[in-house]
């Protein structure tokens, strides 16, 4: 049993984003994502020593952006829950300032037979801020029999914006006495969900592109997408395996980052389209030629720009690679293979 605690506060300063303080307890710790000045705006990831979350861990996560700051937040590794009769309970508290971006997409949980998890996430915006935020919840260990095995799985999202409650997300999963296999839960066999939520003051416009970005269904998983609120959207996905949802909702995570810094006009440079590389099958698909597109000139340039994102996208590493992190790891930290 452990209580950790990790606060890291983003400050803008001249055109970048530093990291102006941070402070972790064991087993946690939170480092430089490659060189401190090769963004303008900070990467940072989020690490452990520890095997995953334990009976009666308590994590205690604050994240503060301040005005103006672009913040991504990286995991090192799949998450997994432990096996525990009394359970283990996680608090995130995030505030984002005028115009600043928070992203935070980690790897998807894995909880394992018996376990019990509680975690709840607090995001307070301001009127332009922009939020990206995902997760992925796993059944559990598929191939060692222990699908929907877990006790409870209980997460509970709240995303304020200028002190008013725009999106609630609660979700309470009980193999137990919830038959989740079926219809409005894990149907149709699929063992992973994942969930995508973009709060920003240029939902609107973004719920626009991607009725046509995402116009085809993908063939290993279903989605779907809505916008819950004028400044709103949320992406559901349902699928079977977790890598593959993980680099998939990256991807999405990744347009929305460009898309925001473009409406922002901090991101003027148009992907040329010769210089993105063919999507592969399983990255975010564009638009059919048979698909009718909407006339006019000042449209069809920001049409070209959101698809021609989602391609860059698709294609830019977003994740730490295994062999980047061997480099960056400090001694006592493991890699927890995927």
């Amino acid at each position: 049993m452990l209580k950790s605690t990790i606060r890291i506060d983003a400050e803008k300063e001249g055109k970048h984003t530093l990291l102006k303080e941070s402070s972790y307890t064991v087993p946690y710790k939170v480092i430089h994502y490659g060189s401190r000045h090769l963004h303008e705006h900070l990467e940072l990831i989020l690490m452990s020593s520890s095997p995953g979350i334990m009976e009666g861990d308590e994590i205690d996560i604050t994240v503060n952006v301040q005005e103006g700051a672009h913040l991504k937040l990286f995991t090192q590794s799949f998450g997994k829950l432990h096996p525990m009769e009394k359970g283990a309970t996680q608090r995130t508290h995030v505030q984002v300032k005028k115009d600043g971006i928070y992203k935070f997409i980690p790897h998807p949980i894995i909880p394992f037979a018996k376990s019990d998890f509680k975690t709840y996430n607090e995001i307070y915006l301001d009127d332009s801020a922009t939020l990206i935020w995902g997760d992925i919840i796993g059944s559990g260990r598929v191939y060692s029999g222990e699908s929907f095995q877990f006790t409870r799985l209980h997460s509970v999202t709240k995303v304020y914006c200028n002190k008013k409650l725009v999106l609630l997300d609660n979700q309470l999963l009980e193999p137990g006495c919830q038959p989740l296999d079926s219809i409005l839960f894990y149907e149709g066999g699929y063992t992973h969900q994942a969930t995508l939520i973009y709060v920003s003051p240029f939902a609107t416009e973004l719920k626009a592109e991607l009725d046509e970005v995402l116009a085809t269904q993908h063939e290993a998983f279903t989605f779907g997408f809505t916008q819950r609120a004028p400044n709103a959207v949320l992406i559901r996905a349902m699928g079977d395996q977790g890598a593959q949802l993980y680099d998939w909702l990256s991807a999405i995570g990744q347009l929305c980052w460009q898309f925001t810094r473009y409406k922002q006009g901090l991101d003027e440079s148009e992907p040329e389209e010769e210089q993105v590389a063919e999507l592969t099958k399983g990255e975010v698909e564009p638009v059919s030629k048979e698909q009718p597109k909407r006339s006019g000139t000042k449209h069809a340039k920001k049409e070209v720009r959101a698809k021609g994102a989602a391609r860059k996208a698709a294609v830019t590493p977003e994740a730490p690679s295994e062999e980047t992190l061997e480099e960056i790891l400090p001694e006592p930290a493991v890699v927890i293979e995927k």
